[in-house]
């Protein structure tokens, strides 16, 4: 699922679909369906830092993951009812300090369905949770292109927020400084890279394993304009400025 190109410097959320098997893909299409109607379906939690995402009718299954994803989870926690997977991904190139640690942590129910998805605070340093709950209720409101399995929001759709985006002095403060700093496009670029602790399935799922944190600042304001990562096949990209806009009058 991904949105199109010309909402780029608005906000992006998409979902690669990499090579889908058709039950995989009817039940992410389920999901979509459910985002729709995002309060009877799902509820948000922000305790400590932490962004948790509760499916409350969930269709997702454990192997779905593992298909998309190409990994086995870094490690698994038994519950009462269900299990946890947890993928840990450790910060690479950090030569100042010990690199940080990004989680995600997801909770399976005992039918193997995916019924919790709890985002790390490192994370959520990068895509603080105001901006990422907005983004996951616009995928509800998204049109299927089920030729090309891509979901579109059009910009009169997606959500307004108000807040601030992050800034590069905590960026720094909680990820030291990057692998690679330059200036593209008249910006200040940090580039963070980040390995999973996970068993591959195969070639593909190795190359998984690394994942990419961009950061473009503005270098006279110091405040993060956009964002784009990608981790195991999940890639986020925010613009700040554009979709901050959006909560302003008109």
């Amino acid at each position: 699922m991904r949105f199109t190109r010309s909402l780029f410097n608005t906000l992006l959320l998409s979902f690669f679909l990499f090579a889908l098997s058709g039950c995989v893909y009817f039940r992410l299409l389920e999901a979509k369906n459910q985002l729709a109607d995002f309060e009877r379906n799902f509820r948000v939690q922000v305790t400590d830092d932490h962004f948790h995402l509760d499916f409350l009718h969930p269709v997702l299954l454990s192997e779905d993951f593992r298909y998309l994803t190409k990994l086995h989870p870094s490690r698994i926690e038994k519950l009462p009812q269900g299990y946890r997977w947890y993928l840990d991904f450790h910060q690479m190139d950090s030569p100042a300090q010990p690199g940080k640690t990004i989680v995600f942590r997801m909770t399976f129910n005992g039918k193997d369905k995916l019924s919790g998805w709890d985002f790390s605070p490192v994370f959520l340093e990068m895509a603080p949770a105001t901006f990422l709950e907005a983004s996951i209720r616009s995928l509800g409101k998204g049109k299927v292109d089920e030729g090309r399995r891509q979901l579109k929001v059009d910009a009169e759709d997606l959500p307004r927020v108000s807040a601030a985006p992050p800034n590069r002095r905590k960026i720094l403060e909680v990820l030291g400084h990057p692998a690679e700093e330059s200036l593209k496009d008249g910006m200040t670029l940090y580039v963070y890279r980040f390995k999973a602790d996970a068993v591959p399935l195969g070639e593909e799922g190795e190359n998984r394993r690394i994942a990419v944190a961009k950061l473009y600042f503005n270098p006279v304001t110091d405040e993060l304009v956009k964002m784009s990562s990608r981790f195991v096949g999940l890639k986020i990209a925010i613009d700040y400025r554009k979709l901050i806009q959006l909560s302003g009058p008109g």
